[in-house]
């Protein structure tokens, strides 16, 4: 039986339309700013808090709702990541049974795995 990295790593080229690498780090330059620690506006960035990285639990792909830039819809942070530009691969994870993998829903992401395609 396939660990739950293989899945992930399979799930990722779900339809051949997205691909993602599974990471084992334990910190990623911030997704919402890129690193430079400002925000649009030019004040510290609310998601690293002006550090320039975020720390996360490994293992990691990128977001496929905002593809790692940390931005949602306009200037706003990422509903599916909340604006790290990553999110964690739980243990055990699958791919979604209700988008299949996709991580889509119509025009919105996917409620069940919050655009993510894994639960």
């Amino acid at each position: 039986m396939p660990s739950y990295v293989d899945k992930v790593l399979c799930l990722d080229s779900v339809a051949g339309k997205r691909h993602r690498e599974l990471m084992h780090v334990e910190s990623v330059t911030c997704g919402f700013c890129q690193g430079t620690d400002k925000d649009a506006c030019g004040g510290t960035c609310g998601v690293c808090k002006g550090h320039g990285r975020v720390k996360v639990k490994p293992p990691v792909v990128r977001c496929l709702e905002c593809r790692g830039s940390g931005h949602g819809k306009g200037a706003l942070t990422c509903l599916a990541c909340r604006g790290i530009g990553v999110v964690s691969v739980p243990e055990g994870a699958d791919t979604c049974s209700h988008c299949h993998g996709t991580g889509e829903e119509g025009v919105f992401y996917c409620t069940q795995c919050h655009g993510q395609g894994i639960c």
